[in-house]
């Protein structure tokens, strides 16, 4: 084993050994091996991996024993023919060459099992491919195959294939005679669907298909009796409706099931979400398009306005429209009323909009598309024109060409930043699989996570980061380029116009194919009955075992677990609200959405915000007197009134202290040096070189500390942080926080502060630091992680979110570095073992003089054993 020397010639002595069996070397600077290796005839291993090697010499033919050939992070190009005399070859390894081709004979390999030739050139394979009877596992994913050969498909004892990263847009009938196949993975390619003979892959247990084109599922796929693991994400799929295949392979398999079982009925509906700035006309605009005359008179919209639309034009179609208040107040609670794929009205005062001012461009559209950017879910937004009467010609002309212009403009440049950043991270892949092997493990993969990781998940930290900005990437709502311009006056200038580009509108099924579903029969007269409930109870609220009791009196057959499926569809359109991942609210359905918006309005309000933060003591928390006197009116019994207080949490909105709540939606903006006067652990736990207003402080030599930090390339999203103040509070004795700035928890003993700044990018940081006595090193990183669990659960909530995961060089910390090194802690989100025997790592900036030792960057042992007193709570949105 000559491993890891920096050899750049091999050594003729190796020759001599005629008894010589493995040959390892790997991780040297070789760039050729002799012709004479071919006479090491008893050779049955050779690892020649991480080299320069441009080729394999014509003679390696004569190593007729040899069994497992490793050529990985090469340079090579081609492969000598000679290699179809290998006759005992079992495992060739050859990905991360430069391949452009794989030698025609390899079919005469008629022993090898494992074949792997991922990250390479190649456009297509060779015919002989198909005659590897014994083949189990073939990986050629990350080349340029543009369909599946057949002589893959004759590979019928394949186990495990591996596609994905090609531009294959289709599986070939020939498929389904892989019987054997367990694993499919097929991730980024341009697949269009997936093949209704799927089911003939009796065997497959793992089927991956993310980051496609695929529109539908087929219904064979409930056939696949042992599937496990169904992967789909990023595909715009319509049939299932969104709302059940995100929620993974048992939903799907249940809503077949239940087709099958009560038939299937078109339903025809679109949400519209409306946005816009205050006073731009939205509410005015709705009434003109629903109700066909000009409202009297218009009150500004406080928090949500929910209006059914059905058009005489098509009785059989039915919008629902929810108006947002444009009070910059609720910013942060829009998102809570998003949904995927809705077409969004983004309506835009003409006459207030000021041409050539980036402010106005900002407050009249540019916040309400970074907010739906960070959303997610692939929307369609319209632009709207209002209050066009009060604007000439030019100006209209002028002021729509400019709105249309500026948002093309930022999608150019998002497109091409996302490009630019999976570039980097594939670079960084590459990187950082070559620096592992090359290097020992007591060293540190330059801008990646620490090495010492287990080989089998080394490269899933920065895989995760590739994944997310593709997620991000495919997420990205889309825009309509013109600009419908209306008026509220009597004639109702542009409204009939644009109703009927509104019809024109669904009737794109490529563009909005969620308008037109079918869903079974039994869905849909639950929904019957939920409406029934509603007309006919003044309860907003139920239990769910009454509405369960209801759908089985109407159909007997209708099972608790398929009533489940369909109430949690009717949660995803807004028909009902039912949190099935919410201790204490699971077990109730909200058969009023619109009574729990009002019930909410009465807290997030203008008029409470303006009373808190001006009377006595203008601290912005409300008394329990205060928020029992806004309820009132809503006659609640006690059951309901706990219901919403373990919802206000749940959702972020206000957390109770002694004798009232703290709302964060209410309280005064302060800067970081107010904050700092409040919570002094501030002032030890944030590096001063990064964050100038805070003065630095050394850390005592009895005490550890741990810095998280988020860094987000664009804005943090509005509310993000005030919902994080609320849902960590549980995880603390005494807490402090002050407005969107910072906050500050202790926990017998351990601190942990959060703080909230922007990076010199234009980007903002959350910074999350813990620190304790060196004794408490364990609950330091429960709390720790439960802080981490909460932020996670928030973040993933935004699926068009870009955010990254650091930890800041504790080394670099203490020594005031001005640009410390940041691991990627993306071992948050990956299944990484640690290798036992490392127990400290070099400090990049230190140049290896320096190591940190590895407690301080991974939790002990495992995650599980510092979770398991802060379980991680889901809650279904």
């Amino acid at each position: 084993i000559l491993s890891n020397n920096r050899l750049k010639l091999f050594s003729p002595s190796l020759l001599q050994i005629n008894n010589l069996t493995e040959l390892s070397l790997s991780n040297n600077k070789l760039t050729e091996l002799p012709e004479q290796l071919g006479d090491l005839r008893n050779v049955v291993c050779l690892y020649v991996s991480h080299n320069m090697l441009q080729s394999l010499p014509r003679t390696i033919g004569r190593l007729t024993k040899l069994r497992v050939l490793d050529i990985r992070y090469n340079n090579m190009k081609v492969l000598p023919d000679s290699m179809s005399e290998l006759c005992s070859l079992e495992r060739l390894q050859a990905y991360c060459n430069e391949l452009e081709r794989l030698p025609e004979g390899i079919g005469s390999c008629s022993r090898l099992k494992v074949l792997r030739i991922s990250s390479n050139r190649l456009a297509s394979l060779p015919v002989s491919l198909g005659n590897l009877a014994l083949l189990e596992t073939l990986d050629v994913h990350n080349n340029k195959l543009n369909h599946l050969p057949d002589c893959v498909c004759e590979l019928t004892g394949l186990i495990e294939l591996h596609v994905g990263d090609n531009d294959i847009s289709y599986f070939n009938e020939n498929i389904s005679g892989m019987t054997k196949l367990q694993t499919l993975k097929a991730n980024s390619n341009g697949l269009q669907c997936l093949p209704t003979f799927i089911d003939s892959i009796k065997n497959l247990r793992y089927l991956h298909i993310r980051n496609n084109n695929i529109r539908t599922l087929p219904e064979t796929m409930n056939n696949l009796e042992h599937l496990q693991v169904f992967d789909a994400k990023n595909n715009p799929i319509h049939f299932p409706p969104r709302e059940v295949w995100e929620r993974g392979l048992s939903a799907i398999k249940a809503y077949f099931e239940e087709i099958k079982r009560s038939g299937s009925s078109r339903s025809s509906r679109l949400k519209i979400t409306v946005l816009g700035a205050e006073s731009c006309g939205k509410t005015s605009f709705i009434h003109c398009l629903t109700k066909n005359c000009v409202p009297e008179k218009v009150q500004p919209t406080i928090g949500i306005e929910v209006t059914r639309w059905i058009p005489v034009e098509d009785p059989n179609m039915a919008f629902i429209l929810w108006d947002h208040s444009g009070n910059p107040m609720y910013d942060s609670t829009h998102q809570f009323f998003f949904s995927p794929g809705s077409l969004v009205f983004l309506v835009v005062n003409l006459a207030q909009y000021q041409y050539d001012d980036p402010t106005s461009y900002h407050t009249c559209v540019g916040k309400f598309v970074k907010m739906l950017r960070q959303f997610g879910g692939e929307s369609v937004i319209q632009i709207v024109g209002t209050h066009a009467d009060n604007c000439n010609i030019n100006d209209i002309s002028n002021k729509s060409d400019e709105i249309i212009r500026n948002i093309q403009a930022d999608v150019n440049a998002k497109t091409k930043d996302f490009d630019h950043r999976i570039n980097a991270a594939r670079e960084m892949v590459e990187l950082f699989q070559r620096y592992q092997k090359s290097h020992n493990h007591s060293e540190v993969a330059p801008y990646t996570s620490p090495s010492p990781l287990s080989p089998s998940a080394s490269e899933d930290p920065v895989n995760d980061v590739v994944d997310l900005i593709r997620k991000v990437k495919v997420n990205q709502p889309k825009f309509l380029s013109n600009v419908p311009k209306v008026c509220g006056k009597v004639e109702m200038t542009g409204i009939r116009d644009f109703r009927r580009i509104l019809f024109k509108l669904t009737q794109d099924k490529k563009r909005y194919p969620t308008v037109e579903l079918f869903l079974p029969k039994s869905w849909l007269e639950l929904e019957k009955e939920v409406k029934i409930l509603k007309e006919e109870s003044s309860v907003p609220v139920i239990p769910l075992q009454m509405l369960v009791d209801i759908a089985q009196e109407k159909d007997p057959q209708f099972k608790d677990k398929d009533i489940m499926e369909a109430l949690l569809y009717l949660h995803m359109t807004g028909e009902v609200l039912h949190f099935v991942g919410i201790p204490g609210l699971k077990d109730y359905v909200f058969v009023s959405p619109t009574w729990l918006i009002d019930v909410i309005k009465c807290v997030i309000n203008p008029s409470l915000k303006y009373t808190l933060q001006t009377g006595s003591g203008g601290d912005s928390r409300m008394a329990k007197t205060k928020l029992a006197s806004l309820w009132q009116k809503f006659n609640m019994d006690t059951d309901q009134y706990s219901l919403l207080q373990t919802l206000a949490t749940a959702f972020g909105l206000w957390y109770p202290e002694q004798n009232g709540y703290v709302v964060p939606t209410l309280m005064k903006p302060s800067g970081m040096e107010d904050a700092i006067k409040n919570v002094v652990t501030i002032k030890d736990m944030v590096p001063g070189s990064e964050y100038s207003q805070v003065s630095y402080h050394t850390l005592p030599s009895n005490e550890y500390q741990i810095i998280m930090k988020f860094v987000f390339p664009s804005d943090i999203p509005q509310g993000l942080f005030g919902r994080i103040a609320v849902k960590c509070r549980r995880h603390a004795s005494s807490y402090t926080y002050h407005s969107t700035m910072c906050l500050a928890a202790e926990r017998h003993g351990v601190t942990i502060t959060c703080v909230n700044t922007s990076t010199s990018t234009g980007g903002n940081c959350l910074t999350v630091c813990t620190r304790a006595i060196k004794d408490k090193l364990l609950p330091m990183w429960r709390m720790l992680l439960a802080f981490l669990n909460e932020i996670e659960e928030l973040l993933s909530q935004w699926q068009g979110l870009l955010f990254y995961r650091y930890l800041v060089c504790p080394h670099c910390f203490l020594a005031n570095e001005t640009a410390p090194f940041h691991f990627l802690g993306e071992w948050y989100k990956a299944s990484i073992t640690r290798l036992p025997e490392i127990v400290k790592i070099a400090c990049p900036v230190a140049r290896g003089a320096v190591r940190v030792h590895l407690k301080l960057l991974y939790p002990p042992k495992t995650r599980t054993s510092c979770q398991h007193k802060y379980q991680k709570v889901r809650y279904s949105w």
